[in-house]
This record gives structure tokens, C-alpha cells and sequence, in this order.
């Protein structure tokens, strides 16, 4: 089972990466709120999940 790299420094690195997500996939334009509010939610999940697969591809890569 491969180890997790992971400590709270990465949090600079997901945050800005979710919120980019959810500002991204947010901005599709869709008639109504709740819809609008669910794109946000997936936007900032891909966003961190995103970030969660660079932060664990660096070590390989270096």
C-alpha cells in the first residue's frame, strides 16, 4: 500500500486550487441558484483533488 504524502504546508497549495476550481466551473452560466451552487461544490472538489495528485506525483517525479 503506497504511502500518503501529505502535511498541513499542502493546504497552501489545495485551498487556492479549490477556490480556482469552484470560480472555473462556477462560472458556467445556468438558470438556476442551486445549480449554480452544485457546479461550485464539484469545481472545488476537482480543484483539490487536482492538487492532492501533484502533491503525491512530486515525490515520484523528483
Amino acid at each position: 500500500m503506497p504511502a500518503i504524502h501529505f502535511n498541513l504546508y499542502d493546504l497552501t497549495l489545495f485551498l487556492p486550487m479549490a477556490v480556482a476550481g469552484a470560480l472555473l466551473v462556477g462560472g458556467i452560466p445556468v438558470a438556476t441558484r442551486s445549480t449554480r451552487y452544485g457546479l461550485r461544490a464539484v469545481g472545488a472538489m476537482v480543484g483539490a483533488l487536482v492538487a492532492f495528485l501533484v502533491v503525491e506525483a512530486l515525490p515520484v517525479l523528483v
